[in-house]
């Protein structure tokens, strides 16, 4: 039974539909989806930043110079005072001051007189919470020492989340320790800088997920964004400045800048992946936080709702696609359809910063076509055993219409075959007893395969065993045949061959009408004729044809053979045909066999011509052998 459309739904389509919404709730496909972020983040065009954002790298050069990390803080100290006479914002320390040093007075003295300068924590966060609130922080993993705290303008964490891949992509926007909510650093020193204070109520239009992470809006690859400027450039120029002598460096350059400080020596730990660059220090990251709140340039993810949504919107065009247009079509419109999905993603990442799934919509328009692809393959195998039982069936009829075996019959042993191409045959016979010492023999091929020729097949066997018991002449039945198919066949045609045996006489007469010659043996003089040839054209081309009857006299151990084209045109893997001369000789060879055995003999000579190649035509033969007059 061929399931209903709305069974399909049931046991197909709402399934996919929950299964994806599982899949988007429980994360399955994040890993994928983050590699479509890195593709967004990378093929959209170069970002603009603050231009009052610029990097003090501590880099190889500087470790060079001054000595192995951590650097002594007395160099801090007149890092901040260089920076501080030149007028710069904000001077952000993205390394840890957790352990007290020698110089932390000097350093602490700096900083209060500069009045801006912000120092980072880290915490151990417990990843195993979510929510909409701040980030929960088991314990302080590294904090600022009470000296340097105290000369601080202020104090943000440095936390970050990394995904499954390594990368780098959120932060947590605040982290929650003890009752006390700490900013991220960069944060910290954008809201310093707009004026305003560092809570979720100053920053209400900002798009939070959980546990208070944001994007970060990396603007770029390392190399390619912000001001970049070596630590021990700046205290060199600061020292030639004091000296009265040129600097390398124009520190006036830096009046009004915030600058972050961070380590960025090849080989240290504060170095990640993100999107761009498979080592990005991770002074870059609060640098790029500082930026996207100042720029009010953020990367927002719709809510699971609205994505749920969406891809339900998704899942249905491609229903929509399935059902309305065929499989090749139906094929290239869901191509076209994520590729439209794709392009309307990017556009939102470019334009408006929104980030929508990009690979379980993608999986979600390719299950939905293959479940399609699935389903009308299983009807068509349906369909196709449906077809075959009614084939079946339709042979059954057929054969229901040939003959029964003749027993008996005096003087003539009749043996016929027919073997249809396919379910149903175009060819046919017929044996019928016109009285007891008279048989009527027809074979028949209509022009064609299939249901129609059977069909025509049908009429055809009807109409002569209605004019069999009324024509006693060969011709004339053919030509009272051809008048009535003539009108019903439309340039279909039909070849036939009639032979009528009067067994106490001792002698056949026939016609032909487009039909194969006829072979005869004759036992007596051990010869092969080809007799009863084509007297007038197959049956049902035109009106008012006439035939030929044409009469010869028999011999016991006398032989005839009429057959369809199907067994002269049948050929081998070689592309070669059985042919006639063929036949002749097979027949030839069978006729010496014992009388019964000519038939079986032939058609085992066939099929070990033709191998297990299926039959190029519907194959018939009826072999009469004469045992006397």
């Amino acid at each position: 039974m061929i399931p209903r459309r709305a069974d399909f739904y049931l046991s197909f389509v709402i399934p996919v539909f929950v299964l994806s919404v599982l899949a988007l709730l429980g994360g399955v496909f994040e890993p994928q989806e983050m590699a479509a972020y890195d593709w967004l983040m990378r093929s959209r065009p170069a970002q603009p930043v603050n231009e009052e954002i610029v990097i003090i790298e501590i880099s190889d050069d500087t470790l060079r110079e001054l000595g192995q990390w951590p650097l002594r803080r007395e160099f801090h100290a007149a890092l901040i005072k260089a920076l501080s006479e030149s007028g710069c914002r904000a001077i952000i320390f993205d390394t840890l001051f957790s352990e007290p040093q020698a110089a932390d007075d000097v350093l602490a003295l700096e900083m209060e007189r500069s009045g801006r300068v912000l120092l980072p924590c880290a915490f151990k966060l417990d990843q195993d919470k979510n929510g909409s609130g701040a980030a929960p922080a088991e314990r302080l993993l590294a904090g600022v020492t009470d000296k340097l705290q105290a000369a601080s303008a202020g104090i943000g964490h440095i936390n970050i989340f990394i995904d499954s891949d390594g990368k780098v992509r959120r932060i947590p926007l605040w982290v929650r320790h003890k009752d006390r909510l700490w900013p991220s650093l960069g944060f910290l020193a954008a809201a310093r800088r707009l004026g305003r204070g560092a809570d979720k109520a100053a920053f209400n239009k900002m798009p939070f997920e959980r546990q208070s992470s944001v994007w970060v809006n990396f603007p770029g690859p390392w190399t390619r964004t912000f001001r970049h400027f070596s630590y021990i450039d700046i205290l060199k120029a600061y020292a030639a400045r004091q000296n009265g002598t040129p600097g390398i460096l124009d520190l006036s350059f830096f009046k009004d800048k915030i600058c972050f400080v961070g380590l960025t020596a090849v080989g240290t730990v504060d170095l990640r992946a993100n999107p761009f660059d498979t080592v990005y220090p991770v002074v870059g990251i609060q640098a790029s936080i500082c930026d996207s709140v100042l720029r009010g340039a953020f990367i927002a993810r719709p809510k699971l709702a609205l994505r749920a949504f969406i891809i339900a919107l998704v899942f249905l065009c491609a229903l929509f696609v399935c059902l309305r247009f065929t499989l090749p079509k139906a094929l290239a419109l869901c191509w076209a359809l994520a590729l439209v999905y794709a392009w309307l993603a990017r556009v939102f990442f470019v334009t408006k910063g929104i980030f929508l799934d990009l690979f379980l919509p993608s999986v979600i328009i390719i299950i939905g076509y293959a479940g399609f692809l699935l389903r009308r393959f299983f009807l068509e195998i349906q369909r196709r055993k449906l077809l075959e039982k009614e084939l079946e069936i339709a042979a059954s009829i057929q054969r229901s219409f040939l003959p029964a075996a003749l027993k008996d019959f005096p003087g003539v042993l009749a043996n016929a075959a027919l073997e249809p191409a396919k379910f149903v045959a175009g060819d046919f016979y017929d044996l019928i007893a016109l009285n007891e010492n008279t048989l009527g023999v027809f074979i028949g091929d209509v022009s064609g395969k299939g249901i129609s020729a059977a069909l025509i097949m049908a009429q055809a066997i009807s109409l002569f065993r209605v004019l069999a018991q009324r024509v006693s002449d060969p011709a004339e039945l053919l030509a009272a045949l051809n008048s009535r198919l003539e009108p019903i066949l439309k340039g279909r045609f039909v070849t036939g061959e009639y032979v009528i045996v009067h067994a106490k006489e001792g002698y056949w007469e026939g016609a032909c009408a487009g039909h194969p010659s006829a072979l005869f043996f004759d036992f007596e003089n051990r010869v092969l004729l080809e007799l009863l040839g084509a007297s007038g054209p197959p049956l049902g081309i035109k009106k008012d044809v006439s035939y030929v009857t044409v009469r010869r006299q028999y011999k016991a151990a006398d032989k005839m053979l009429l057959y369809t084209d199907g067994w002269i045109e049948e050929r081998d893997r070689r592309g070669e045909e059985f042919g006639i001369e063929r036949l002749k000789e097979k027949f030839l060879r069978a006729s010496s066999e014992k009388t019964g055995m000519v038939l079986p003999n032939l058609l085992a000579e066939h099929d070990a011509f033709k191998g297990d190649l299926p039959l190029h035509d519907d194959l018939t033969a009826v072999v009469l052998e004469f045992t006397g007059p």
